[in-house]
Formats: C-alpha cells, sequence, structure tokens
C-alpha cells in the first residue's frame, strides 16, 4: 500500500512538474516583440516601374513601381522592398502597396501601406505620406502587430528616387 502510494504521489508531481515546464519549453526559441519603435530613414530607389497613362496631356497616370532601399545607420542595417501602385492625376493622388523591411539577421516584416502624393508649389516635388498596417512578421518579429506612418520627398519624375522615413509602433501580441 504505501509503494503504491509512493508510486501515484512520483507519477503525480512527474506529470505537474511537466504541464508547468510545458509553456517554457515551447516557447523557449520564439522571438518575442516588446513595445518599441522602428525608425527607418533612407532614399529608396526605383528598380522595375510599369505605368500607363490614360488621358489626354498624360494627365493620369496609373501603374507599378518596385523600390528599395537600405538604412545604415547605426550598427544594424534594415533592408526596404516597396511595392508601390499609383492612381496619379497630374502627379496627385493615391498610392499603396506593400513594405517589406529586412534586418541584418534576416528578419523580415511585412507591412501594407495607403497613402497619397501631392505636387508641392514647386512643381517637380512631390510629398508623399501613407498609414502603415504590419501583416506580419519573422525572426524577431515573428508576432509583431502594429501601425506606423511612411512619409517621403521625391524632387524629380514618378520612378525616381524618393527620400523616405518610416516609422513603425510595434506591439506586444
Amino acid at each position: 500500500m504505501i509503494t503504491k502510494r509512493i508510486a501515484i504521489f512520483s507519477s503525480t508531481t512527474t506529470l505537474v512538474v511537466a504541464l508547468l515546464a510545458a509553456p517554457l519549453a515551447s516557447s523557449a526559441g520564439a522571438a518575442t516583440v516588446t513595445k518599441r519603435i522602428i525608425k527607418v530613414e533612407t532614399s529608396i530607389a526605383s528598380q522595375q516601374k510599369i505605368t500607363h497613362t490614360v488621358s489626354p496631356n498624360g494627365r493620369r497616370v496609373y501603374g507599378f513601381n518596385l523600390l528599395v532601399g537600405r538604412d545604415e545607420r547605426g550598427s544594424n542595417p534594415i533592408d526596404v522592398e516597396m511595392l508601390g501602385n499609383v492612381n496619379y492625376l497630374k502627379g496627385n493622388g493615391p498610392f499603396f502597396g506593400f513594405i517589406t523591411f529586412t534586418a541584418k539577421d534576416g528578419s523580415t516584416l511585412g507591412v501594407q501601406m495607403n497613402g497619397k502624393a501631392k505636387v508641392l508649389p514647386s512643381g517637380t516635388d512631390t510629398r508623399v505620406i501613407a498609414r502603415l498596417k504590419v501583416i506580419g512578421g519573422t525572426g524577431k518579429w515573428l508576432h509583431a502587430e502594429g501601425k506606423g506612418t511612411f512619409t517621403g520627398l521625391r524632387t524629380v519624375a514618378l520612378g525616381n528616387d524618393v527620400k523616405s522615413k518610416f516609422v513603425i509602433r510595434l506591439k506586444a501580441r
């Protein structure tokens, strides 16, 4: 009888320890995201552009642009890849698309953007601003959620470099 109780106690103790340790063991390799801000500043350059003019005098332009850049400030460079779609009338109008940020360690953060472009009074400069929403990530950004902004300035025609600033506020999931 005493032997049976010790065996049951021993089995129960093992089960309780296993159950308590399970959450620790299962999340040991997972990345965690704490509340923080990611700031990226770079000039993004067009790598591929497909646009179409569909109105007299080139007033309406729509299409796609792939832009890339790299923020090399500090010891943790971040690469930027933007897939942008535009629908502009006289250079003004909406744009939308996706941005992938890639950290030095290979972690990626995907965001969706929705914004507007506005030609400035100079007639050659265009200011862009967009809201960003985190789609998801990998590595250190695996469970990332958050929102942010993209602001930029293009000083020449559509498809040329855009001086860009991205600010993303991540929150824990």
